[in-house]
């Protein structure tokens, strides 16, 4: 016997396709600012790049964050679960879902040169199952379907 069933569902706009991230340079001279449009529904950035740095004829690397905290960040521009992200905002790893702006001091990277700018805005995690769980925690459950629905949008640019 061949069970058949469709899944239907419908997902709210906070957690749809996010826009694109458009992110602008201005060399301000001591630094370089960084600027981009708000996204609707993001709940935080995070920015990070890395790059080259001639030293005495051998190459080194360079890596920068948005971060106030001493990482390098390479897994937070992947998906982050709603709790995760609430957590690294709380610790100031993540920045605002306010802040459309932030500064890269000049001399990180070299004037030759630039680094590769890798840049996220997470969305909201939508975790969604059928039948819903009965509100009486005495009523049996049997999920048929669960499904998970996470939302990012990135942005890669050159520095410099």
């Amino acid at each position: 016997m061949t069970t058949t069933w469709s899944v239907r569902f419908t997902v709210p706009a906070a957690q749809d396709l996010m826009p694109e991230i458009k992110v602008r340079q201005t060399d301000k001279g001591n630094h370089l600012l960084l600027e981009w449009n708000a996204i609707p529904h993001a709940r935080a950035y995070f920015l990070g790049s890395m790059g080259a740095l001639p030293n005495e004829g051998e190459m080194g690397m360079v890596i920068w964050t948005s971060s106030e905290q001493p990482d390098t960040g390479f897994g937070l521009t992947d998906y982050q679960t709603n709790p995760a992200v609430d957590r690294w905002l709380g610790e100031k790893v993540l920045l605002a879902p306010s802040t459309t702006r932030c500064t890269v001091p000049k001399g990180v990277f070299p004037k030759e040169g630039g680094g590769m700018l890798r840049m996220i805005a997470y969305g909201n995690e939508l975790n969604l199952v059928h039948p819903p769980r009965p509100a009486d925690p005495k009523v049996p459950w049997e999920p048929v379907w669960a499904t998970k629905v996470r939302v990012k949008s990135v942005a890669m640019a050159m520095l410099g």
